[in-house]
Formats: C-alpha cells, sequence, structure tokens
C-alpha cells in the first residue's frame, strides 16, 4: 500500500486564515464599542432627564378620592329570602 502525502495551502492559507481571524476581532470590538457608545449615550439621556423634569412628573400622586356629598345614605341589608325558605334550598335543587 502506498501512502502519499501531498502538502496543500502552504503560507497563503495560513495568511488567509491569519486575515480573517484578524478581521473578526476587529468587526466584534467595533460592534462592543458602538453598544457601549449607545448605551452609555442612553445613560446620560435619562440621567439628563432625571435632573431637567419636576420630580412630579416621575412621581405622580394619586389624587384623593371625591368625598360624598353632605348627604349620608344609611341602609340595612336585608335578606331576600326568608330563613325558613333559605333553610329548605338544597345544593343540587336548580331553583337557588
Amino acid at each position: 500500500m502506498l501512502i502519499t502525502y501531498r502538502r496543500t495551502g502552504g503560507i497563503f492559507v495560513l495568511l488567509t486564515f491569519a486575515a480573517v481571524a484578524f478581521a473578526a476581532t476587529v468587526l466584534t470590538v467595533v460592534v462592543a464599542a458602538t453598544v457601549l457608545i449607545v448605551a452609555l449615550g442612553t445613560a446620560a439621556a435619562v440621567l439628563l432627564a432625571r435632573a431637567v423634569l419636576p420630580a412630579s412628573w416621575r412621581h405622580r400622586t394619586i389624587p384623593p378620592p371625591t368625598p360624598w356629598p353632605d348627604d349620608t345614605i344609611e341602609a340595612k341589608v336585608v335578606p331576600t329570602v326568608p330563613p325558613t325558605k333559605r333553610d329548605r334550598l338544597r345544593m343540587d335543587s336548580d331553583k337557588g
């Protein structure tokens, strides 16, 4: 059995791989820097808005409930079914 070895690529493949790795690294750094700049800009805008806007806009108070008119309604709860009939209703009945 004859085993042959053929060398492929060489220095050109190595340089291409290095260029691709370098491009990926540069792209990663650029994306990370962009995300960082956007995050810092957003944080600065939020802090500026908090400093400029009045606190009442951020912490709205709930208005107190409107009081009833001067007339007071007095009521007493009255059952609609007399106690004797209420005792006779069963759970499996369709009357109640």
